[in-house]
């Protein structure tokens, strides 16, 4: 197989003008919780009806005034709409990371912990998600329902600011604190490519095999039918759209990238070397279209080999903050990316 010739113009990643900060809960259970296998709708589902319930008084109208939805704090979360200036796929500035554990019953004084990702120049939105969070855990209650009818309840103990990437951490509540501090520790691009900086050696000495773990249902479309299998070209361009998008939507801009000439001819050199995914079959119900939602995505590890990860690793790395795929506001599409 021929290489494509590195061209510094279209060979480099461009700066993604994107930022996103990871809020990290953890919560104490007061009454027992019960969820199904899948956590992520269960969390998406209790803090998006809290949010809607109290903050937006157009929460349940058939049609939302345009007025009311471009001021509205909960419209910009979850109903956000496409515009003339709309730039790809509608694209939420946030995204739940349920719990990645097995257990699907919390009793009373455990603990668990979930993430909540703010996309982009978003942080104003930030009092309206803490507020929601523990709306759920204090009055509306999350989960099925137990033996006494009622749903789960909990109380959160502490939150903080996580950056996966430089590994900090910063408090932003404690158990004995009452007042939430802003997150300043936001994950950039620059923290993107000093890990690729890092990894391209570690690739190299493993014979560039990179391996992408799919820790929670990656669903994938290609021609408007699911992607069955971890083949790479789907996965390599729902990285670099979403990030696209997000960039446009919520960023700087929209960075000036062709898939076609910047993005293609890299992906194609990609092999699939060794499949340790298998099919997850999941439903789940989406509130806003009121219908049950098909959410079943692969699991697992995929390996793959490339001459040249360094054009492909920042979109990969971005992915692997962002999501990739469907239903990522739902917790879907969580991936990780290493050797």
């Amino acid at each position: 197989m021929i290489s494509p010739q590195p061209v510094p113009d279209t060979a480099q990643t461009p700066a993604i003008p994107l930022s996103v900060h990871q809020l990290r809960f953890s919560v104490q259970v007061t009454e027992p919780i019960y969820f199904n296998e899948f956590k992520g709708s269960a969390l998406r589902g209790a803090l998006a009806g809290t949010l809607g319930n109290t903050f937006c008084p157009q929460w349940r109208a058939e049609e939302t005034n345009p007025l009311h939805q471009s001021l509205c704090p909960v419209c910009q979360l979850l109903s956000l709409e496409r515009t003339d200036e709309t730039s790809g796929d509608i694209r939420r500035p946030y995204a739940v990371r349920p719990p990645l554990d097995s257990a699907t019953r919390y009793a009373v004084g455990q603990s668990f912990e979930f993430d909540m990702l703010l996309i982009g120049d978003n942080l104003h939105l930030l009092p309206y998600l803490v507020l929601a969070v523990q709306g759920v855990g204090e009055t509306s209650g999350i989960g099925r329902r137990g033996e006494n009818h009622r749903r789960g309840h909990f109380t959160i103990t502490s939150i903080d600011a996580v950056n996966p990437l430089s590994g900090e951490m910063q408090p932003l509540l404690t158990s004995q604190g009452r007042m939430v501090r802003q997150p300043a520790i936001p994950i950039l691009h620059e923290h993107v490519m000093a890990t690729v900086e890092t990894m391209l050696p570690e690739l190299e000495e493993g014979g560039n095999r990179l391996t992408v773990h799919m820790r929670t249902p990656l669903r994938l479309i290609q021609g408007g039918e699911r992607v069955q299998d971890p083949r790479f070209f789907p996965l390599g361009k729902q990285s670099v759209l979403r990030v696209l998008d997000l960039s446009a939507q919520h960023g700087g801009g929209r960075p000036a990238v062709q898939l076609k000439r910047d993005i293609y001819p890299w992906i194609d050199q990609v092999t699939l070397v060794e499949d340790r995914t298998r099919w997850w079959d999941l439903k789940g119900y989406s509130g806003r279209l009121q219908r049950s939602q098909v959410m079943g995505g692969l699991m697992g590890a995929a390996t793959y080999i490339a001459p040249d990860w360094r054009p492909l690793l920042p979109w990969l790395i971005w992915g692997s903050i962002v999501g990739v795929g469907k239903n990522i506001v739902k917790g879907c599409g969580v991936v990780g990316v290493g050797r």
